[in-house]
């Protein structure tokens, strides 16, 4: 039986060239080796060694420390979130728990919201100015000590002919 070469071997020849793309800090090569190999190679489990996903997860800190998501490094690599957090761990970060996003990039201030709420402004308004959802929002104006407006009631308005009036024949 005819030995292959290590070159001729393709997941070794992927991995060498994934650890070169790393050392270069090229991840979109590194996405598009892990596709090429994911065609050629049954199963990317084991195609990098333990020391090589360290260095990934080494190249992946600096994007995950500064806020982007296991989804986004993931899709950035052509990998799982599941594979991304694993490298990211033998690397030694601690991982975010899921769906809470380091801190906003738009401070808020409280006063400011305060000023604004009781000049007038909605919930909704402002939730779009500050870049925070409706709840989120509700909550800084409470935090603030806002006294917050009831919410109008609604009265519907309902006209003879309208679906609801209308008695079906039986």
């Amino acid at each position: 039986m005819k030995r292959q070469l290590p070159s001729e071997n393709p997941r070794t020849r992927y991995a060498e060239a994934v650890r070169g793309a790393c050392a270069n800090d090229d991840l979109p090569l590194v996405r598009r080796l892990f596709a090429q190999a994911s065609a050629e190679v049954f199963t990317l489990r084991g195609l990098l060694t333990r020391e090589d996903e360290i260095e990934l997860g080494r190249r992946l800190t600096p994007r995950y420390q500064a806020g982007a998501s296991l989804l986004v490094l993931g899709t950035e690599i052509g990998r799982s979130t599941q594979y991304v957090a694993k490298v990211l761990r033998l690397a030694g970060v601690t991982i975010r728990p899921p769906y809470r996003p380091v801190m906003t990039v738009y401070p808020v201030d409280l006063a400011e919201l305060r000023r604004r709420y009781e000049a007038g402004a909605s919930v909704s308004g402002l939730a779009r100015r500050i870049h925070y959802c409706r709840e989120s929002t509700r909550k800084y104006l409470l935090r603030a000590g806002t006294q917050l407006r009831p919410n109008p009631v609604r009265k519907t308005v309902r006209e003879e002919g309208d679906v609801v009036d209308t008695v079906l024949p039986a």
